[in-house]
């Protein structure tokens, strides 16, 4: 399920590719999930400005849920604080703010400290998407309360997304990507 900040926005990957919040953060907590993926590329930037969206991956962590991070992801563990002390990897050009975080930042493709799984480059997805399968094995099976009723989004493109930004509120000089579908 692709939780987003907004339902039904569309989100575009650097390449295009579209991405549909199936259902907005504040209509689901970590209970509702087994494991949490955080997406690379731009979006962290983005989720890590969302208060909600903080509190959320600070809150899986807090309950021991596997999180999983790729690439800029970093950001977002850094803002919710979740890497003090914590072996870490990310895409190198963030590699700062996450030891600055506190983490034990390490130059490898996939990291592994306990339930958190970090990873450098969509070129490592391979091992991490390999790492994300052994946490939902490894992930308890509980009953978890009924989702919300959501549209599910496919993952079969017929035209890529147009990414886009736009100023976050009037006089802002803070940009939100935002997309469109083709």
């Amino acid at each position: 399920m692709i939780v987003g900040p907004v339902r039904g926005e569309v989100y575009a990957s650097k390449l295009g590719y579209p991405a549909v919040a199936e259902v907005a953060i504040d209509e689901v907590t970590p209970e509702h999930f087994d494991a949490v993926v955080v997406p690379g590329g731009f979006s962290p930037e983005y989720l890590r400005r969302n208060k909600a969206m903080v509190d959320f991956v600070k809150a899986s962590v807090a309950e021991e849920k596997p999180v999983a991070a790729i690439c800029h992801a970093g950001w977002l563990l850094a803002t919710a604080d979740v890497v003090k002390g914590r072996r870490a990897t990310s895409v190198a050009t963030i590699k700062d703010d996450v030891r600055h975080a506190g983490a034990i930042w390490l130059d490898e493709p996939v990291v592994r400290d306990g339930k958190l799984l970090t990873a450098q480059l969509p070129n490592d997805l391979p091992a991490f998407l390999a790492g994300v399968l052994e946490f939902i094995a490894e992930a308890e099976q509980t009953e978890r309360p009924p989702l919300p009723d959501y549209e599910p989004s496919s993952a079969v493109y017929s035209s890529p997304a147009l990414l886009k930004n736009r100023a976050a509120g009037p006089g802002s000089a803070n940009y939100r990507a935002y997309a469109e579908l083709a």
